[in-house]
């Protein structure tokens, strides 16, 4: 009867009294309405709002999709310019402050420790990764996908991991989506290099091409 009450009570209240909320907020940035890739946040999550105004953006942009206002491209706009590369892993290495990657490290503190000989949890103790064979940790029971696949945990096999682990080693039992910003991963990388792992060599950088290289 009480629950009956309550909700009844509820359902007569919102047809007495409607709630109108505003087709725009109070203030509006200057980029509210820019799409938001809600693909990438969802996998950056819960590190993806973290910059001034992100909450907004979001909110603005969710707002124009229940609309079906989605903005369209600016009249005249010029043909999109093909994105150049991201640098690559030696190269963002090479500033990559580890106290940042320690703070990206905390997505992953619900299944891992890093401390030297801390226990397992439902993935192994990060104490030394870098550099150590795969599937190698003494007393963890590693699926098998990770356990037979071959080498070791070298910078550039754990970007490619903490990218996508689904997609690096198929049927290894990791739930996690990945990092999507490489040098989110850098940054992890470095903080992971720092924990018993100071004399594993880092990638070195790529030279940047030259000007004009390879054409006529």
């Amino acid at each position: 009867m009480a629950l009956f009450v309550a909700f009844g009570g509820g359902w007569m209240a919102d047809r007495l009294v409607g709630v109108s909320y505003p087709d725009a907020p109070a203030y509006k940035p200057a980029d509210l309405d820019q799409p938001v890739d809600l693909a990438a946040l969802q996998r950056s999550w819960p590190a993806g709002l973290t910059a001034p105004g992100d909450h907004n953006r979001l909110a603005g942009y969710l707002r124009a999709v229940d609309r079906g206002a989605i903005p369209p491209p600016a009249a005249g706009a010029a043909a999109a310019v093909p994105a150049a590369p991201p640098p690559d892993l030696g190269t963002l290495l090479a500033s990559a402050d580890p106290a940042r990657g320690k703070s990206v490290a905390g997505v992953c503190a619900s299944c891992h420790t890093f401390d030297q000989g801390g226990a397992d949890r439902t993935g192994p103790n990060l104490w030394g990764v870098v550099g150590r064979d795969v599937a190698s940790h003494s007393g963890f029971a590693y699926s098998p996908a990770i356990g037979t696949h071959p080498g070791n945990w070298t910078y550039e096999e754990l970007d490619r991991y903490l990218a996508s682990p689904a997609r690096a080693i198929p049927g290894n039992k990791m739930a996690f989506a990945g990092i999507r910003r490489p040098q989110d991963r850098a940054n992890l990388l470095a903080y992971l290099g720092s924990l018993g792992s100071a004399g594993v060599p880092k990638p070195a950088p790529k030279a940047e091409p030259a000007a004009g290289a390879g054409g006529d």
